[in-house]
């Protein structure tokens, strides 16, 4: 029983058949978008879809019960085949292939004998010359009066395919680690500002670091049409109440703490100060300037008349930047209007136009953390080491004897090789007739 269900987990059908699997389903998360709420699912599939699919977790997939159980059965099949792999690869490569036996001269992959009518020393030094023309880790031993010599080249590259698949297995682990404990977010930062909350994106909730990340400065430039050309926040990692890193953050240049990324992702309009609004008295045509921060009240004209900001917009109704005025007079309802840039409007006697104001921005930093980084690293370097092994380099060995005959020598030859039998038997064959047979011997 217990060897059946080995052999079912070391399975290259079932490694096929979870590729197969873990790919569809891929590709049905990528069709149903991830991380969106609840009633925009509902108003998508309809109620009773909407609870089937929740069941399976389909709106985070990746996060799956389902899908975690297939990346974990696949990393059993790995481990599986990899264990089965190993005895027979150790035989090959870490069990000496010193040990000459009589057999391997019928039944290699590649033989060949040759008589030579001249003294055995002489055969020997040519058969020295041959074998050291592939690998200078040459090997002679003899036995009542035979001489058997023996060289290997490549042995670690059989180990190429077992890196590959460990490498995966890193991969899995990692992601797996990834997913479970690690996350991805967002911060808001006004400059001045600071916090240790991240939002969570897909509406997950809130993160807490055990850490500050203040906004020291955020800094925007804009191109000659308007569009912005770049835009960099100076952040300072505050640790108990004390600074312990500073960094520049841009676009592409992340900052890296305790295992956190801080990258800049965004920015916006946070809000507006230093208001500057123009009044003008239609009945004197005296004209002042007004210098008034938010919800700052200030007198219009030296009467009892005053004026404030109580909001600002960015862009209201698709008409830029407006503030919310208030005009105050004792004993009357206040009159609320918008204050669109450099558009005049009238209230009564007066004229009010919002001349200009300081902005203040926010930073988007968006915060990741994944703790299993570092293990998908490995196996990248893993797979890239393998691969090169398995591709680029092939296990050579190559088994001569030398014996002594009625009239002259003989000499066998048997090799193996881990791929591309044909050409390494043609390569095999030229150097037999270069260095034992040709002008070289």
């Amino acid at each position: 029983m217990k060897t059946k269900i080995y052999d079912l987990l070391s399975s290259v059908k079932l490694t096929v058949t979870l590729f197969l699997v873990i790919a569809a389903s891929s590709i049905f998360g990528t069709i149903i978008e991830q991380g969106l709420t609840p009633d925009k699912y509902r108003q998508i599939f309809g109620e009773t879809f909407f609870h089937v699919l929740k069941f399976f977790n389909i709106f985070d997939l990746y996060h799956s019960w389902w899908f975690t159980f297939l990346l974990i059965l696949l990393s059993v099949n790995l481990i599986a085949c990899t264990l089965k792999q190993i005895p027979r690869v150790a035989k090959i490569t870490i069990k000496s292939g010193k040990k000459i036996d009589d057999s391997l001269f019928t039944s290699s992959q590649i033989m060949n004998t040759l008589y030579f009518k001249e003294p055995q020393s002489d055969i020997e030094k040519r058969v020295s010359l041959f074998l050291k023309s592939i690998s200078n880790s040459l090997t002679r031993v003899s036995n009542n009066g035979v001489f058997y010599y023996f060289i290997e080249k490549g042995k670690f590259s059989r180990f190429g395919m077992i890196l590959v698949h460990v490498s995966v297995l890193f991969i899995f682990a990692g992601g797996l680690i990834g997913a479970i404990w690690g996350f991805g977010g967002q911060m808001n930062l006004v400059e001045g500002g600071k916090s240790d909350t991240v939002y969570l994106f897909g509406n997950e909730g809130t993160k807490k670091l055990d850490f500050y990340v203040a906004c020291d400065n955020f800094s925007l430039k804009y191109y000659k049409n308007g569009i912005p050309k770049e835009y960099k926040t100076v952040l300072t990692i505050i640790n108990e109440d004390k600074e312990v890193f500073k960094s520049v953050i841009r676009v592409n240049h992340p900052l890296t703490y305790k295992g956190f990324k801080f990258s800049q992702a965004s920015f916006g309009v946070a809000g507006a100060y230093n208001f500057r609004v123009k009044v003008i008295n239609m009945t004197t045509k005296e004209e002042n300037l007004l210098t008034l921060d938010m919800m700052n009240k200030v007198p219009v004209s030296g009467n009892d008349l005053s004026f404030a900001v109580a909001r600002f917009e960015s862009d209201y109704m698709g008409q830029g930047p407006a503030a919310l005025g208030v005009l105050i007079k004792p004993g009357e309802e206040h009159d609320i209007f918008w204050l669109n840039k450099n558009s005049p409007i009238q209230r009564g006697d007066y004229v009010f136009m919002l001349n200009d104001f300081d902005i203040v921005y926010y930073s988007g930093i968006q915060v990741n953390k994944d703790p299993g980084v570092i293990l998908v690293w490995i196996g990248f370097i893993l797979i890239i080491v393998g691969f090169i092994s398995s591709i680029f380099f092939e296990h050579i060995r190559v088994w001569v004897r030398v014996s002594t005959e009625k009239e002259g020598c003989e000499i066998s030859i048997a090799a193996s090789t881990s791929k591309n039998k044909d050409i390494f038997k043609e390569k095999i064959n030229r150097m037999i007739t270069e260095y034992l047979e040709g002008e070289t011997a």
